[in-house]
């Protein structure tokens, strides 16, 4: 979109991340009756190699946006609710086999590699 020659970005604001999270015990369980977040000890280590994917998709996201020109707060939500997404489908539509439920140590990771990405692009941006 632009107004009088110059791109303008539509700003998006926290509200839609925060309200994704507040959903997410909302989502339907399956008909086992499963829980929507794993347990503790079922996460795997706070240094498990799915937190490390978390944290690398996450900062790659957050700074690809930063770089597209999505203001701060902009690329943090999106990027959040992007992990939001991924835990929701983890909770509801992961095959059994593949231990189903969510965890929020990998949306820990996700939010804090977003917001690692965007600190990393201002420092450089100085």
């Amino acid at each position: 979109m632009t107004v009088t020659g110059r791109k303008v970005i539509p700003r998006v604001g926290v509200g839609w991340a925060l309200a994704l999270l507040a959903l997410l015990p909302l989502v339907p369980v399956g008909a086992e009756g499963a829980p929507l977040l794993l347990s503790s000890a079922d996460q795997g280590s706070w240094l498990a190699a799915d937190k490390e994917l978390h944290f690398a998709a996450s900062l790659a996201i957050a700074a690809s946006l930063r770089v597209e020109g999505r203001p701060r707060e902009t690329a943090l939500a999106m990027t959040f609710g992007v992990g939001l997404l991924k835990e929701a489908y983890d909770a509801t539509i992961k095959p059994r086999r593949f231990r189903r439920g969510a965890s929020w140590k990998d949306l820990v990771f996700d939010l804090a590699s977003a917001a690692a990405g965007i600190a990393v692009l201002n420092a450089i941006d100085r």
